[in-house]
This record gives structure tokens, C-alpha cells and sequence, in this order.
């Protein structure tokens, strides 16, 4: 019954990904840059974005060793998402392209454009894996016949399909089935669960000291704020984040798109944290939890029951991955039409978006099979505060601030890396956030380059 239920949803859920994505007929209509899209279908996308394996397994997994405190990555991870909001008339207004190097290239230098399009593919390939193993670990709860690597195979092929194909339009609607399917499935589930443990002061009554505390040393303030701010001025320029918000009809679809992708994506983490602290009382063998979410789910539900909601997590943790490999392909595309063919046809470029989108997504296997989870994690918040913040100030300050010119653009991204590397080289990220002294090193860079070459701009003219 599990596996039955767990095949027809999601099957069900995939076709309709399919169904939206045969009304493409142009590249623009795959990567979002026709600009028709509603605030409810950017905040869909934008709210299975953020949600992904993080806020489904290792919120679980963080509530099953730390307690309620585990539910901070969404609520101040998904800051971001404000901050786009707030930004998203002038960033369409000098946007006029779905891909940021476009607008790197026009405002500043096509060096510059280049190095950002090469970081971000690399992004793209350590972020999918992490995607792969998560979905992964699921599968196997649903069919432990299917080892890891088959486990990965079978998620991969999933997500790249409906991406390659589906685009813009089918993200959109999945998303919008699986945001709402997942905050039902799991209100029902952490209520009805809830009860057996006497509520939740019953829960916390069988738990270990500090677990009902949204502080812990293990969830220390400086690594909230690290999601909140750090992650707020490296994801707002995230091409996975950007591509959405432009892909609007009208600023205030984006705005509001934004407004409603935090609100899909805030809270999630309460509910999975819980059902780890569930896991936790029933159970304190699971090791470091990381299948904590799954066994709760199949250990307090019907098969029927838990079938539906492993596949709706399932396809949301997809639609995360998807998300990116749209994102990683377009820049892909970005790529083909402005260094390898300049003179392609739009239909040859519709088909290096799906195709170039498919063919990336299984190479991420690689990286996948021989990276632990952990490292791999790791890498990518490593490499998201240490190689996408520098970018932030040509954009967040670069808009507004028109004086901003290459010299400053490159010297701000070129000195972020720098610093970036040189902390962990020292191993001082485990001291102190590597996002900290990025941002700072990156914006004061940039703006004392600003001040200095603006001066000499001036006195050229």
C-alpha cells in the first residue's frame, strides 16, 4: 500500500508538471523571460525552492538532536526572500533579462559576467547532489530494496525530465500542489501525533533538558543571523531566486510573490522540527537523525497516509532541485548564445535549455556518488556565502548607486573570494561565520574603489 500510494501521487503529481510544460513554445516561455507569471505562481516557486531537503530532513533531523530550536533555517533562511521583495521594481527596471550575467555584461564587464556564469554552474553542481541524497534517503524508506546510488538514478531522472521539459510553467505548477499538499499533510499529521504525547508539553516532557529552548548551542544567535543577513545579501542574488522574480508580469506580482514565498516557506520548519522532537520520544536510536523524519512519518501513520506524504516531500524536494537545474541551465544557455553560438535560433536555444538542463543534472551524480552528504552540505554553504555574496554589492548597491563601475564591481567580487578563501584556509569558519567577513571585505572594496575611480571618471570628463 505504502509504495502503491507513494508511485500513483507521485506519477499524478509529475503529469501535471508535464501537462503545463507542453504549452511551451518558445525559450522565453521555459526560463520565464515572456514576464506572465501571477504573485501565487512566484511565491509557489519560490516557496518550494526554499523548502527542499533542508527544511523537510534537516529540520527533522535538527529537532530530533537540538530540539524546537532546529526550526531557525527556514524562518531566518528564507529572509531573503524580503529583501527581493523590497528590491523587485528596480531590479526588473534594470533587469531586462532573466539571466544575471546579462545584466553583469551591460553594467559592468563581460569578464565579470563570465566569472559569475562559471561560479554558478559549479553552484549548481554541488547543490543538486544534496537535493539527490535527500530525496534518496526517502525513496529508500518507501522501497529499501533500492540502494543509495539507485535511489539517486531514480530522483535525478524524475527531476530532470519535468524540468528539461516542463520549465518556468510546470515549476510553477508543481509548486503550487506541493507547498499547499505539504502544510496540510503535515498541520494533519503534527496534530493528530501530537495528541499521543499529551500535546506538546507532553512531547517536551519525554525529551531531553532544552528542548522546548529556540536558543541552544547548537543553534547559537550568531549562526541565526548568519542565515538571516548573510544569506540575505548572498541568496537575493541567487540566479534561482532572481529568474522567478523577474519572470513576473508586473513589479507588484514580484513583490507579492516574494511576501508569499515566506510565508510558505517561514513556517515549514515548526512542523518538521516537531516531527523530529516526535521521533526523538518514540525512539532515541535513530543516531544523528537524519532519518528521523522518515521513520516518524511511516512509524505514526497509516501506509496510506504515509505514502502521500513521502511522495508530496518527495516532488518538494524535486521541485527544489529543479528549481536550480532551470537556473544552472539557463545560465548554461546564457553561455551558448553569447560565447558559442551568437547567431542561434530560438529553437536551438529552447533545446540547449532542456537538453543542456537534462545532461547537467545526471554529470551532478557524479559529485553525488563520491562526496559524503555532510561535506557536501558544508561545501555548499561554504561556497554560498564565499562565491555568490561577493556579487550581491553589484547589485544591491550597484543599482541605486550608479557610480559603481567595473573597476569597484570586480574589485568587490575578486576580494570577497579572497577573503573567503583565506578564512577557511585558517579554519576560522568554525569561529566565526565565513559570511561575515566576506561581506564586509567585499562591500568596503567596492565602495572605496567606487569612491576612488569615480573621483578619476569625473575629473576625466
Amino acid at each position: 500500500m505504502l509504495v502503491a500510494t507513494w508511485i500513483i501521487t507521485f506519477v499524478l503529481i509529475i503529469g501535471v508538471g508535464i501537462y503545463a510544460g507542453t504549452k511551451i513554445t518558445s525559450s522565453s516561455q521555459w526560463s520565464g523571460g515572456d514576464k506572465t507569471m501571477g504573485a501565487f505562481a512566484i511565491g509557489a516557486v519560490l516557496g518550494a525552492w526554499q523548502i527542499g531537503g533542508m527544511s523537510i530532513v534537516g529540520a527533522a533531523q535538527n529537532g530530533y538532536t537540538m530540539g524546537i530550536a532546529g526550526c531557525w533555517y527556514s524562518i531566518a533562511g528564507g529572509v531573503y526572500f524580503l529583501l527581493v521583495g523590497a528590491l523587485s521594481k528596480v531590479l526588473r527596471e534594470n533587469m531586462v533579462s532573466e539571466a544575471l550575467p546579462d545584466f553583469l555584461a551591460r553594467r559592468y564587464s563581460t569578464p565579470l559576467a563570465r566569472l559569475q556564469s562559471y561560479i554558478w554552474v559549479i553552484f549548481g553542481c554541488i547543490y543538486i547532489p544534496i537535493q539527490l541524497k535527500t530525496i534518496a534517503s526517502i525513496i529508500q524508506i518507501v522501497i529499501p530494496s533500492f540502494n543509495s546510488a539507485a535511489a539517486m538514478v531514480c530522483g535525478v531522472t524524475i527531476a530532470a525530465v519535468y524540468t528539461g521539459f516542463a520549465g518556468m510553467k510546470g515549476s510553477s505548477a508543481i509548486g503550487r500542489i506541493v507547498c499547499i499538499s505539504t502544510y496540510v499533510l503535515l498541520i494533519i499529521f503534527v496534530v493528530k501525533n501530537l495528541a499521543g504525547f499529551g500535546g506538546y508539553g507532553g512531547l517536551i516532557s519525554q525529551l531531553p533538558k532544552d528542548y522546548d529552548k529556540l536558543i541552544v548551542p547548537a543553534m547559537p544567535t550568531q549562526q541565526i543571523f548568519a542565515w538571516a543577513v548573510g544569506g540575505a545579501l548572498s541568496s537575493a542574488v541567487m540566479q534561482s531566486v532572481l529568474q522567478p522574480v523577474l519572470a513576473a508580469r508586473d513589479a507588484k506580482a514580484s513583490r507579492n510573490g516574494c511576501i508569499i514565498g515566506y510565508i510558505f516557506a517561514a513556517p515549514i520548519c515548526i512542523l518538521t522540527a516537531i516531527v523530529g522532537m516526535m521521533g526523538r520520544a518514540a525512539n532515541d536510536g535513530l543516531g544523528d537523525g537524519a532519518t528521523a523524519f522518515a521513520w516518524t512519518v511511516k512509524e505514526f501513520s497509516s501506509p496510506l497516509y504515509a505514502g502521500i506524504i513521502f511522495a508530496v516531500c518527495t516532488m518538494i524536494i524535486a521541485a527544489t532541485m529543479a528549481t536550480m537545474m532551470m537556473a544552472t541551465g539557463t545560465i548554461l544557455t546564457n553561455i551558448y548564445k553569447t560565447q558559442i553560438n551568437t547567431k542561434a535560433s530560438d529553437r536551438q536555444i529552447l533545446n540547449v535549455s532542456r537538453w543542456g538542463t537534462i545532461i547537467l543534472a545526471f554529470f551532478t551524480l557524479i559529485p553525488g556518488f563520491l562526496i559524503p552528504s555532510a561535506q557536501l552540505t558544508d561545501l555548499f554553504l561554504t561556497l554560498t556565502y564565499s562565491v555568490t555574496a561577493p556579487f550581491s554589492f553589484c547589485v544591491i548597491i550597484g543599482i541605486p548607486w550608479k557610480k559603481v563601475n567595473s573597476k569597484a564591481a570586480t574589485a568587490s567580487t575578486l576580494v570577497g573570494i579572497i577573503v573567503a578563501v583565506a578564512w577557511v584556509i585558517l579554519g576560522l569558519n568554525a569561529k566565526i561565520n565565513i559570511v561575515y567577513p566576506v561581506i564586509i571585505a567585499s562591500y568596503t572594496a567596492g565602495i572605496i574603489v567606487t569612491l576612488l575611480t569615480s573621483k578619476e571618471d569625473t575629473a576625466k570628463a
